[in-house]
């Protein structure tokens, strides 16, 4: 594997652990809570949690696993970025290296098509000067 392949995997694994723990902290709170609710009705203390309060722990639950999603994805979309780029600079490379050799191919060509040519005008000539 290459090093933008492993950063990759990485990344990725990094922000599942991060959400799975984000999702797991928030439903170990609120089952906290509704077992001290449960708990508090049980021992004779009827104790409701306050709705606002138990609105205001919903929101920071869903905005922490919301933001641990977001830097998940930012993450996934800046490793992709990376690897686009990366195998866009190989093509460029191996695009120029062909040209390169191509290049090359075509002038020694070149030189032994003309070398080819000299030696056929040479030998033609020569049968000329024979036969005269």
């Amino acid at each position: 594997m290459t090093a933008p392949t492993d950063n990759f995997i990485d990344s990725f694994v990094e922000g599942a652990q991060r959400t799975q723990d984000a999702v797991t902290g928030a439903l170990t709170s609120a089952v906290r809570t509704w077992a001290d609710t449960v708990q508090g009705l049980t021992a004779g203390r009827p104790s409701v949690p306050d709705a606002q309060l138990a609105v205001d722990r919903w929101f920071e639950v869903a905005q922490t696993v919301l933001e641990t999603q977001k830097t998940f994805a930012k993450t996934v979309v800046g490793a992709g970025t990376q690897a686009a780029e990366i195998i866009s600079e190989q093509a460029t490379k191996a695009a120029d290296s062909v040209s390169a050799q191509t290049e090359n191919v075509v002038g020694q060509a070149t030189k032994v098509a003309k070398s080819a040519t000299e030696q056929a005008g040479n030998s033609a000539h020569a049968a000329r000067n024979a036969r005269v």
